[in-house]
């Protein structure tokens, strides 16, 4: 082998190995997430940023948290908006129900049970089950979306499946309201819901 192409070669050895070195010092989302848990938050801000900056839904919606909930940072429900938002909009259903209640309560923007409705249902059918408990009560007051008696018990019902402990009131109050004639039609349409929104992220 010439000098030249040994001399190339062992630059390309060595600066494959410099990156192999930087990628292996990198934190992880996992250390993220310890630290957070920690309250550790301006270290987990530190280790998601550049994780959520390149694309990570689950970064993404950990820095939407620590800005809307004013965690190891001042408070700034622009930032934690526009975060949850890209989140949101890469198919997290954590950010999908958190940004639904932020537009559905008007907590740092403006109040919007519509659009909340449709973040709710996002999140709702990827399984997530405190959103399908929130879409839930949306057609039950008729926010957002067109009351709906058999609708809402049939997402309360998925969350009810999904461990979510809050929702048998929910389905209570349905059921009093709800016409005898109806009751077999919203038991078949929660039956079809668990089937599509429930089985498959039971685990």
């Amino acid at each position: 082998m010439s000098p030249v192409r040994w001399a190339a070669g062992t630059a390309l050895a060595g600066l494959l190995s410099l990156c192999a070195l930087a990628q292996a010092a990198a934190p992880t989302f996992a250390e993220g997430l310890d630290a957070f848990d920690r309250g550790e938050y301006v270290v987990a801000r530190n280790v998601f940023e550049p994780l959520a900056r390149s694309g990570d839904a689950r970064a993404q919606y950990r820095m939407g948290l620590l800005y809307a909930m004013g965690l190891g940072t001042p408070r700034n429900y622009d930032l934690g908006v526009s975060w949850l938002g890209k989140a949101a909009a890469n198919g997290n259903p954590s950010a999908q129900n958190d940004l639904g209640t932020l537009y559905d309560q008007g907590r740092g923007i403006p109040q919007d049970s519509t659009r909340a409705a449709k973040l709710f249902r996002d999140a709702a059918m990827r399984g997530h089950a405190a959103a399908q408990l929130n879409l839930a009560r949306l057609y039950e007051q008729g926010r957002g979306v067109d009351r709906d008696l058999e609708q809402a018990f049939a997402w309360a019902n998925c969350a009810s499946e999904l461990g979510e402990l809050r929702s048998q009131r929910v389905i209570d109050s349905i059921l009093k309201e709800l016409k005898p004639d109806r009751v077999g039609d919203a038991e078949r349409l929660a039956e079809d819901y668990r089937k599509r929104y429930v089985v498959p992220y039971q685990r």
